[in-house]
């Protein structure tokens, strides 16, 4: 083979395995129609539609479709003794207050559970059992 033919396969190798990630986190994205403000971190969300994807295996991107409203948490894995049908967030309620709790996709028993706020930790001080509000949402 000739350089200019080794050099054109190497590019083409490169930009395939920088696409599966790509891919990969287009199909982790999905959206929801949230009805309420919600915490994330110290970010206070409005209601509205949001799109919900990984930055990376630990970071989650929770961002208003209007890129108006965003935040970004990190997370740690959980799995599920059952593969989830449908893809949902889960909220945490104390009285008023939302605050995302975790994140499933659907076809998966592993899903993604956010590190609690500050906030999060000082009214469950008060409230020890929070409701839990769950939200669909499907892939774009």
């Amino acid at each position: 083979m000739n350089r200019q033919v080794c050099k054109a396969l190497t590019a083409i190798s490169l930009l395939a395995m920088l696409a599966v990630p790509i891919v990969q986190a287009q199909s982790d994205t999905m959206v929801a129609n949230i009805p309420f403000g919600f915490h994330v971190g110290k970010a206070v969300l409005p209601s509205g539609e949001y799109t919900v994807r990984p930055m990376n295996p630990a970071t989650l991107l929770i961002q208003s479709r209007d890129g108006r409203s965003s935040a970004v948490s990190l997370t740690i894995g959980v799995a599920s003794a059952k593969i989830q049908d449908t893809g949902k967030l889960v909220f945490n309620r104390y009285g008023e207050l939302y605050f995302l709790s975790k994140v499933w996709g659907s076809g998966s028993s592993a899903g993604r559970e956010l590190l609690k706020s500050h906030s999060e930790i000082e009214m469950a001080k008060t409230i020890s059992k929070p409701a839990v509000t769950v939200v669909a949402a499907k892939t774009p």
